[in-house]
């Protein structure tokens, strides 16, 4: 019996000085979403995505402070069992 997986994808949005109004910003997070799950059904097998929860939260903090990460390239196989 296989384990149950979980991707986990966070996106943030640095936001400018303008004042946005919360449909907008309903209307940007439910495009993102929406965005994301048709990607991953398009690189996944199908079948593998059986449900998919999503949340958006409001957050005032310095942008400068979050870290930037750059994209690695990872070799997946699908035939390997993970090691324990």
């Amino acid at each position: 019996m296989s384990t149950p997986k979980v991707l986990t994808v966070t996106l943030e949005f640095e936001m400018g000085d303008r004042k946005i109004h919360a449909p907008r910003v309903k209307a940007a997070y439910e495009a993102a979403v929406s965005a994301a799950i048709d990607a991953a059904k398009s690189e996944l097998l199908d079948g593998s995505v059986n449900t998919v929860r999503s949340r958006m939260t409001w957050d005032y903090r310095w942008a400068e402070t979050s870290a930037q990460y750059t994209d690695v390239d990872v070799e997946w196989s699908e035939d390997e069992e993970p090691e324990e």
